[in-house]
C-alpha cells in the first residue's frame, strides 16, 4: 500500500511538474481600446458645454503614457514608436470631447508620431456607428423592455442627496417620461428628472476638478443620478445589442486586420455600457471609484495574443483612472497604474484562470451579439 502511494504520489507531481513546464505562453500581438471620452465641462457650462477640459486632456495624455510604458514592457512597440499607418487606427465620433481624447492619449502613447484622428462626420454631428438611429421596428420593443419602476426604486436614495446638494426637487411624475430619442438610439430624461440630471453631472465635474468637496458616499449618489440611463442599459440587454451593433462590427474588423498592432475607438459612456451587456459581460465590482460600471475615461481593453500553441487568445479587461488619481492629478505608471478589473464573458469558458479566452470564442461572441430575434443587425 505504501508502495503504491509513492507512486501514485510521484505520478501527481511528475504529471504537474510537466504541465507546469509545457504551459501555453502568450505573446502580445495587438490590443483594441474602446475608451469613454475623459473629464468635460458640464452640460450646464454654456458656450464650453461637454468640450473636454484642460484637466481632461492633461489625464489622458498620462493614460497614453502608461499605455506606451505597458505596450513597450509586453514587447508590441519599441520606445518612441513610430508605427506605420496600418498598424495604429484612432478612430473617434465627431465631437470635440472625443477626438480631443484621441489626440492626447495618442500623444501620451506615441509622442513623436503624429498619428492622425480619424472622425468621418463634421465637427459636432453624430457619427452613426456611436449613436445609431431609433430603428422603428425595435423602438416599441425597447421602450417595453425599460424598468422605470425598478428603476427608480433603486436610485431614489441618490435623488435625495442630489436634492439636498442642489436645491432641484423631484417629481415622480417625470421619471415615467424618459423616452428615446428619434435622432440616435438614446435614452433622454424629462422635466425634473432632466434638471436633476444636469445638476448632479455639474457637481460631478466640479468635483473632479477640485471645485468642491463632498464625502465620497454623497458622490457614489451624485455619480449614480449623473449617469442614471447609462447605468439602467445594464437591464436592456435588447437594447443594448440595438445600440451596440455598429461599434461590435468595428471591434470585430479591427481584431482581424492583418498588421494592426493597436486600436483606440474613442466615445461615450453609453457605448461602453452597450458593448459589455450586448457581450453578456458578468457582473463586476469597480474599486477605487465612486462611479457605478463606467468611470469617467474608463477603456475596455482587449487584448490579442499568440499562444506558443501557434493558437490565438484574447483576453478582456475594464482598465480606468480611480477617483483619488484624477482628484490628485496623479502620475499614471507602472508603480502607480489605474486600476483594471478583469472582465468575463459569461457562459464562455476560459483556457486557463487568467481569464484568457480562445480568441475564435470572442469573436464568436461579438457576432453572436448582433443577433436579436434571428436577425442580423447591421
Amino acid at each position: 500500500m505504501k508502495k503504491f502511494l509513492s507512486v501514485l504520489v510521484f505520478f501527481v507531481v511528475t504529471v504537474t511538474f510537466l504541465s507546469a513546464a509545457y504551459a501555453t505562453e502568450y505573446q502580445l500581438e495587438q490590443v483594441v481600446v474602446v475608451s469613454r471620452h475623459n473629464l468635460r465641462y458640464s452640460l450646464k457650462a454654456g458656450d464650453d458645454r461637454g468640450l473636454l477640459t484642460l484637466r481632461g486632456g492633461e489625464m489622458e495624455t498620462l493614460m497614453g503614457q502608461y499605455f506606451e510604458a505597458r505596450l513597450r514592457a509586453q514587447g508590441l512597440f519599441p520606445k518612441n514608436a513610430q508605427p506605420s499607418a496600418n498598424e495604429v487606427r484612432f478612430y473617434a465620433n465627431s465631437y470635440q470631447r472625443t477626438i480631443a481624447t484621441a489626440k492626447y492619449f495618442s500623444a501620451g502613447a506615441f509622442p513623436i508620431a503624429n498619428i492622425p484622428i480619424e472622425y468621418h462626420r463634421a465637427l459636432g454631428q453624430k457619427d452613426r456607428v456611436f449613436l445609431p438611429p431609433t430603428d422603428p421596428a425595435f423602438t416599441k420593443k425597447l421602450s417595453a423592455e425599460a424598468d422605470w419602476k425598478k428603476l427608480l426604486n433603486d436610485v431614489r436614495p441618490a435623488i435625495a442627496t442630489v436634492e439636498r446638494l442642489s436645491g432641484e426637487k423631484f417629481n415622480p411624475d417625470d421619471f415615467y417620461k424618459m423616452k428615446l430619442r428619434t435622432e440616435a438610439a438614446e435614452w433622454e430624461t424629462q422635466g425634473s428628472v432632466k434638471k436633476l440630471n444636469l445638476a448632479a453631472d455639474g457637481i460631478l465635474m466640479d468635483y473632479y476638478d477640485g471645485k468642491v468637496s463632498y464625502s465620497d458616499a454623497e458622490m457614489r449618489d451624485v455619480a449614480k443620478i449623473s449617469s442614471l440611463l447609462i447605468n439602467s442599459n445594464f437591464d436592456r440587454p435588447i437594447g443594448a445589442k440595438v445600440f451596440a451593433a455598429p461599434m461590435l462590427a468595428v471591434i470585430s474588423d479591427e481584431l482581424e486586420t492583418p498588421d494592426r498592432k493597436f486600436s483606440f475607438i474613442c466615445g461615450h459612456d453609453s457605448n461602453i455600457s452597450n458593448v459589455l451587456t450586448a457581450l453578456q459581460v458578468e457582473e463586476y465590482t469597480l474599486p477605487g471609484t465612486i462611479e457605478w460600471r463606467v468611470p469617467i475615461a474608463s477603456k475596455i481593453v482587449i487584448k490579442k495574443f499568440r499562444g506558443s500553441d501557434g493558437n490565438e487568445y484574447a483576453r478582456l479587461s475594464l482598465v480606468y483612472p480611480s477617483t483619488a488619481q484624477i482628484v490628485n492629478r496623479e502620475m499614471l505608471t507602472l508603480d502607480n497604474p489605474p486600476m483594471k478589473v478583469l472582465l468575463k464573458l459569461r457562459g464562455l469558458q476560459t483556457v486557463d484562470a487568467d481569464g484568457i479566452y480562445k480568441l475564435s470564442d470572442v469573436l464568436q461572441r461579438l457576432s453572436d451579439a448582433r443577433i436579436l430575434d434571428g436577425r442580423f443587425i447591421n
